[in-house]
């Protein structure tokens, strides 16, 4: 079974492509002319326009086991956010040059950090004292109340 997705690319690229070939002057100069303020116009983008970088990192739980399903954000901008997958990895798409990455996950105490290299992308999370104890407390006394 074969995606229909590249044929479609291709013939994205080739409508945007004909109407520029066939209107292509004979004369070298004004060739080069023609081309000028594109070329102008596709370095000032990409001057002004940020880098998109992936980070790659990992949270692990105090004994160093991965911690699948952890929230990995940017601050700031909460609308953008990942999770960590079954060995605790995670891939962030940033566009700042040293971004401030927070991670979450429940019954652990969160992280913040700003991610100025590899070492900063590797999250310990410590658990929140008496966390457990106290969910377990909550979920009899629920059970109890659901009961009656």
């Amino acid at each position: 079974m074969h995606s229909a997705l590249p044929l479609l690319a291709l013939s994205l690229l080739g409508a945007l492509a004909l109407p520029a070939a066939a209107q292509q002057p004979t004369d070298p100069a004004a060739a080069d002319a023609a081309k000028a303020p594109l070329l102008a116009d596709a370095r000032s983008q990409a001057v002004g326009k940020p880098e998109k970088k992936l980070l790659a990192g990992n949270v692990v739980d105090e004994w160093g086991n991965p911690l699948k399903g952890a929230t990995v954000m940017l601050v700031g901008d909460h609308l953008h956010s990942v999770s960590t997958n079954s060995a605790g990895d995670y891939l962030l798409p940033v566009m700042a040059a040293a971004p401030v990455i927070r991670v979450s996950f429940a019954g652990y105490e969160d992280a913040e950090r700003v991610a100025r290299g590899p070492a900063d992308l590797l999250f310990k999370l410590e658990p929140i004292a008496g966390y457990r104890k106290n969910l377990k407390k909550r979920t009899k006394t629920a059970a109890k109340v659901w009961k009656r």
